[in-house]
């Protein structure tokens, strides 16, 4: 049985189940869609316990889900496929795509026709390595129904009986059709990568190998949720337990480091939360019993000490500057302020008696001169004083000094440096000293100041309440200090003395505070306490705490607990995801699978093809998860690409060297369907991949062909002639940008149409051309009429190509039908006149750029008519005698085909 190796070694019970799931999907389907891989992630999810939903049924892989290429199965014929409806935008109203059941059919469409739907769906039902989904017409609203497409297929017999069905998206194709092979550039499985590889899986290790490649997917998936939780735990945990506690232990395991069965059950874990009003008064009970230990109350009482000597250093500050006094002084200091500025003023005012401006004294004028008094110090150091007027210039207008303003200089001098002016700036810097001390003030809220005496307030109630005490006045300075602001901006304290009063006595009740609390202090330092009771307190406290605590931060706890599980799990998945044991079954099959006779094969069809120039080895290797048969280039100079070194005529070749020599291992006489096999690009070897597909056809392989390129097709249908083969063609086309996949010989290029189907179209063109209402008079016709007389030249030339020479050489065609010279007809005194005559007529309305001095007057109908007889008369008379000569005689047309 073929592939019997692949499916023991899927059926081990070693072998993960996704695996053997995975691997009949990838042979059905051929590749694995989002949903595949999310169903094998569930299996894997399952199978470690990450998740408890039902999943699907493992189905393992087995022989009918193979494509079984085995060369001893029976020869599977395709029929016709066609109709399709709802498939791409391919018409649904058209005739199926008939294939001869013996050589060679070609499938003619220009770019845009809508071949590569048919492609597709080829892909679909028949072996393909990366079949692709169908789809239906996008610019539409999605159908109710799936696409689908009628077949017709026969199996290999002396009379093959003729099978038809429609096939639906999503149901299986038949099982028959999988013997057929597809090879495009996605199928082809050769890929030119950056290393200068070009690599190629036959079947079964394509299978292994996108296994392997699907395992690396999944654990990259795993990979990304474990390194989700490894972020996530690394935030700490909340803090705050006793060391050697049983919640203490228990915690202690919540690290990345344990393993799955050394963590913590949940229910054990909640367990110890367990809080309640016993355990609440039993922790009260120890606490109490603990804090009567007298070393354990000296070291409250320090403690309590210092809190309360920081608050009552803080506090004298802040009475200093906010007590009745404190407030009696920042006041004073404002009316001595304004008392001497007063007075400094009013000196000054008498001093600007008779002076230009007599209006100075005010503090902005004072200000200025005490700096250009400081200034003109620094301009004329070497000046006698007052250097105001002594110096070589006005400091402010910087004009020489004269008589008058040198005493007035002298004079605001002497008022500056008297005492008035000392007496009332010395007041000032006083009292703006006071307010900057108020704007710098900060006072902590009430509740902050319980913070701070947090160890004190805990001795006892009256400890408590004496804190409560401590933290109103501070709220009664608060509520001063505002006030205090308030007045200072508005330069009045009229207010002052219905501020809310603090306690005068604050200091001295923590005065007499901190003496009972050193008093307490030496008397505990001499009192005796049990070690060994305090330690089994110690430890019961310690016990009660942390499980009061632990009850608080439960969920968090348990939150990490789970986390910590799923990692593990997670890391359990990712075991089932190793690519290790899929690696080493690949390198084990390649080496059984790349046998010599394909080496050999291989090089036979590189030859055949041209491209014995390039240097080119099959081995094999590993990459990772990637385990392939490898065509290396075996270049001298590193390249960065291998497209920089092969064109793509020399790809494509290469890949289809690879797909015929694989056929040696699908099967001598199993159909093939080509797409596109040659590049456009690469004329010199179009010739070489006609003549081998045509080799495949003669050695009995049913051989379907796609393309587009018309070349292609001529050489196609001449070695079929040559090799006296069947060769069928089919033509397909599109209908203004709307409808495609036109079936019908009308949609063939027009070059390729014989004379009699012209002068039809012709025909029908001139009827047309009447039916729009000709005048010869309206050159708006010209077009048109051109149009006419083309076709009509060019039916001339198919004539004298066709009938009269018999195809001996014809366009696109490289060779030379010497046999058919013995039927052509031509008789130079006969027909040369009319050939000229007809050509002449043609080319005065087509074809030559008509000279400006020419009359620009259309033919008449009865002139169009003429011509047209003149055409259609001629190709009666040469057909007739043509056929005279061929009467009993077939050369060079090759045999018929046949259909199912």
């Amino acid at each position: 049985m073929a592939f019997e190796e692949l499916i023991t070694w899927s059926n081990q019970e070693v072998r993960p189940d996704w695996q053997k799931d995975a691997l009949r999907r990838l042979a059905t389907t051929g590749e694995l869609s989002k949903e595949d891989l999310s169903d094998l992630r569930r299996l894997i999810e399952k199978a470690t316990e990450l998740i408890d939903d039902e999943v699907a049924a493992v189905t393992p892989l087995a022989a009918e889900h193979l494509s079984d290429p085995a060369a001893d199965a029976p020869r599977t014929i395709l029929g016709a496929i066609g109709p399709v409806r709802r498939v791409d935008r391919l018409a649904s109203d058209q005739p199926p795509i008939k294939f001869a059941k013996n050589g060679m059919t070609l499938v003619y469409g220009a770019n845009a026709s809508g071949k590569s739907g048919y492609c597709r769906i080829a892909k679909q039902l028949c072996r393909s390595l990366s079949p692709q989904d169908l789809k239906g017409n996008v610019y539409e609203a999605a159908a109710a129904d799936p696409p689908e497409v009628d077949l017709a297929f026969g199996m290999e017999g002396d009379e093959p009986a003729r099978q038809e069905t429609t096939w639906r998206h999503g149901d299986p194709p038949p099982a028959e059709l999988a013997r057929i092979s597809v090879f495009d550039t996605a199928t082809a499985r050769v890929y030119v990568d950056k290393d200068r590889k070009v690599e190629f899986l036959p079947y079964e290790l394509d299978l292994l190998n996108k296994l392997a490649l699907a395992a690396k997917a999944l654990d990259g998936d795993f990979e990304v949720r474990e390194n989700g939780i490894d972020v996530a735990i690394r935030a700490p945990l909340p803090a705050g337990y006793t060391d050697g506690t049983a919640v203490s232990q228990a915690l202690a395991k919540l690290v990345p480091e344990t393993e799955l069965a050394y963590l913590p059950d949940e229910a054990d874990l909640r367990a110890l939360t367990v809080w309640n009003d016993e355990k609440e008064a039993a922790l009260q009970s120890v606490s109490d019993e603990i804090r009567d230990d007298p070393k354990v109350r000296l070291r409250s009482h320090r403690s309590a000490k210092q809190e309360l000597e920081n608050i009552k250093t803080e506090l004298s500050g802040h009475l200093g500057l906010l007590a009745d006094d404190g407030i009696a002084k920042i006041k004073d200091a404002h009316t001595d302020m304004t008392t001497k500025a007063e007075a400094a003023k009013a000196a000054a005012q008498g001093l600007g008696e008779g002076m230009p401006i007599p209006e100075i004294g005010s503090e902005s004028w004072r200000k200025m001169l005490i700096y250009a008094r400081d200034f003109a110090g620094e301009a004329f150091p070497v000046r006698d004083d007052p250097k105001l007027a002594t110096g070589e210039a006005c400091v402010l207008c910087q004009q020489p000094l004269e008589d008058d303003a040198a005493s007035r200089m002298a004079k605001f001098d002497e008022y500056i440096s008297g005492r008035t002016a000392n007496d009332s700036q010395k007041a000032t810097n006083d009292y703006e000293v006071l307010v900057a001390s108020i704007n710098a003030l900060r006072l902590g809220t009430a509740e902050q100041t319980k913070a701070l005496l947090g160890v004190y307030g805990g001795l006892s109630d009256d400890h408590q309440a004496f804190v409560d005490e401590i933290a109103l006045g501070y709220s009664v300075l608060a509520k001063r200090l505002e006030a205090v602001k308030a007045m200072i901006e508005a330069g009045t304290f009229d207010g002052a003395d219905t501020l809310e009063a603090v306690q005068a006595d604050l200091t001295q009740k923590i005065d007499a505070a901190l003496e009972e609390l050193q008093t307490e202090i030496d008397a505990l330092k001499n009192a005796d306490a049990d070690e060994e009771r305090m330690k089994t307190l110690a430890s019961q406290e310690a016990e009660l705490k942390d499980e009061k605590k632990l009850s608080e931060d439960i969920e968090t706890m348990v939150a990490r607990l789970k986390q910590l599980v799923e990692r593990l799990k997670i890391k359990e998945a990712r075991k089932l995801c190793l690519s290790g044991p899929i690696a080493r079954q690949l390198t084990a099959r390649r080496r059984v699978i790349l046998t010599k006779s394909l080496k050999t094969q291989l090089t036979k069809e590189l030859d055949t093809l041209k491209l014995s120039h390039i240097p080119i080895d099959l081995s094999d290797r590993s990459a990772g998860p990637d385990s392939v048969i490898e065509v290396g280039l075996t270049a001298h100079q590193r390249v960065a690409n291998n497209s920089d070194v092969l064109s793509e005529g020399e790809q494509r070749a290469l890949a289809l060297s690879c797909f015929l020599a694989e056929l040696i291992e699908v099967g001598a006489e199993h159909g093939i369907i080509v797409d596109d096999p040659v590049s456009s690009l690469d004329h010199s070897r179009m010739e070489a991949v006609a003549k081998r597909l045509v080799a495949e056809a003669m050695a009995g392989r049913q051989v379907i062909i796609f393309t587009h390129n018309i070349m292609f097709h001529y050489m196609i249908e001449n070695e079929a002639r040559r090799a006296n083969i069947p060769c069928h063609t089919e033509w397909m086309s599109s209908l203004g940008g709307t409808k495609f996949g036109i079936i019908d010989d009308s949609g063939k290029p027009n070059h390729t149409k014989k004379a009699k189907q012209r002068i039809g179209e012709l025909n029908e063109a001139k009827t047309k051309l009447y039916k729009d209402g000709y005048d010869p008079v309206v050159q708006e016709f010209r077009d048109s009429l051109v149009a006419v007389y083309t076709l009509m030249r060019e039916t001339w030339e198919r004539i004298v190509e066709e009938i009269l020479f018999n195809g001996t050489i014809q366009r696109f065609q490289p060779g030379v039908m010497t046999q058919s010279l013995k039927h052509a007809c031509y008789h130079p005194s006969d027909d040369y006149p009319a050939i000229f005559e007809g050509m002449k007529r043609c080319s005065h309305y087509s074809g030559h750029d008509r000279a400006a001095d020419l009359p620009q007057d259309l033919p008449t109908k009865v002139d169009i008519d003429a011509d047209f007889h003149a055409l259609r008369n001629f190709y009666e008379k040469v057909s007739e005698r043509k056929a005279i000569l061929e009467k009993g005689h077939q050369y060079e047309k090759g045999p018929v085909p046949e259909f199912l």
